[in-house]
């Protein structure tokens, strides 16, 4: 195979994402952009917006239609359940999982009073006034480059972002927030490479960029999602670390009202072996003690 052809959406972000892969392979990657739902309706919540795959299902349908030979994710964008003939051929080593705050600001209590902080994450939102109930929160959408400029502008005190992007763009002016205080989203700072299910030769060149540690972890990660049954339209969180000389697993997770006022966040460890279960039980220990009457609330408009 002497060239491949790989898809990805045109933001700089995810061409950079996707020009790290490419140029971790032996072979010359041609990248094609393509047009996402999600790339396309920017000014609507992502909550609000209904069905799956609103930044994936215009590239799995190339990827099917034999238009590209693979895709670069990030692998929080993924649904938990992918098209048929596609697979996850690749997780490779994994970036920051922190959430950032940019704006100049070193924390959320630095924030002054009634500040304007953007974001359209359901999840950063019951974080923030859960730490911060006199903020006004207002939604972001857009690329990330955007987003930062909108801060500069003066349109916000403060917006929350993933630090993986930021630090793959080279952004430096920003404060990390603690992952054990402010609990990332299920797979964040991870990309997922995705191909044809029968496509052997391209799934042999991918597995090389494999990070067996990453893609566990991610694993867990999603099953805690998936056991909660909430996706996007639910406020909730989830921290993984392995700890590889211990052979141990923590997890650490949440799931809160909108407002973020009722707030149920447990945390497991135990032995490598077991970190399918424990992310399992932990999962459904949150909706026995209180999430699934959230879940329920908020589907139904109360919360």
């Amino acid at each position: 195979m002497k060239r491949l052809v790989a898809g990805s959406r045109g933001s700089r972000l995810a061409m950079v994402q996707t020009k790290l892969v490419a140029d971790a392979l032996k072979f010359k990657v041609e990248i094609k952009k393509i047009s996402t739902r999600g790339d396309r309706i920017y000014d609507v919540a992502l909550a609000k917006l209904g069905g799956k795959g609103f930044f994936t299902r215009e590239i799995d349908e190339a990827l099917l239609n034999n238009e590209v030979d693979f895709a670069v994710h990030s692998f929080k964008d993924i649904p938990t359940e992918l098209p048929d003939g596609i697979i996850i051929a690749a997780v490779p080593k994994r970036e920051s999982q922190k959430d950032a705050l940019v704006g100049g600001y070193k924390s959320l209590d630095e924030l002054p009073l009634q500040a304007k902080v953007g974001t359209a994450s359901l999840r950063r939102k019951s974080e923030v006034l859960r730490a911060r109930p006199d903020v006004t929160l207002e939604d972001l959408r857009g690329n990330l480059d955007t987003r930062i400029r909108k801060v500069s502008e003066g349109m916000y005190d403060a917006i929350i972002v993933a630090e993986a992007g930021l630090k793959r763009l080279g952004y430096r002016d920003y404060y990390p927030l603690d992952p054990e205080i402010f609990i990332p989203a299920a797979c964040q700072g991870a990309l997922a490479i995705t191909a044809r299910k029968d496509d052997a030769e391209v799934l042999d060149i991918l597995s090389k960029l494999e990070d067996p540690q990453a893609r566990l972890s991610c694993n867990c990660e999603r099953l805690f999602l998936s056991t909660l049954g909430g996706g996007c339209q639910i406020p909730a969180g989830v921290y993984t670390k392995i700890d590889s000389n211990a052979k141990t697993f923590h997890v650490l997770g949440f799931i809160s009202s909108l407002d973020g006022k009722r707030f149920l966040i447990i945390k497991d460890s135990g032995p490598l072996e077991e970190m399918i279960n424990i992310t399992k039980v932990l999962a459904r220990k949150l909706l026995d003690s209180g999430g699934r009457d959230i879940i329920d609330e908020i589907r139904r408009g109360e919360s």
